[in-house]
């Protein structure tokens, strides 16, 4: 599974509050919503949400998850903008070419 959407899936669960929430905002099933945060726990090999039926928490890995996924997540989101605009930016080699004239005096 893709990390970098494992963390967007994170991020957004944390932000909605509940696994559902963040599902429908992300256009997925819950059950993959629930796959990406199971993966991603395994990624990092530490619980990052305490989940009961009423509530979700951060854990204190959790937590700092939260900050660099955050971090990660802005950084892409910057780095795609910086590759939409680089095809505004004239590419390729030019060449000039000159004619010295030499009059005499």
């Amino acid at each position: 599974m893709d990390r970098l959407t494992a963390l967007q899936v994170f991020v957004t669960v944390v932000e909605q509050g509940n696994l559902s929430a963040a599902a429908e905002r992300l256009d997925m099933s819950r059950a993959m919503v629930s796959r990406y945060l199971g993966e991603l726990e395994g990624w990092m090999g530490a619980r990052l949400l305490h989940r009961t039926t009423r509530r979700l928490s951060l854990t204190g890995p959790g937590e700092e998850t939260l900050v660099r996924a955050r971090s990660m997540l802005a950084l892409g989101e910057e780095m795609e903008r910086l590759a939409a605009h680089a095809g505004d930016a004239p590419k390729g080699h030019g060449s000039l070419a000159a004619i010295h004239w030499l009059m005499p005096f």
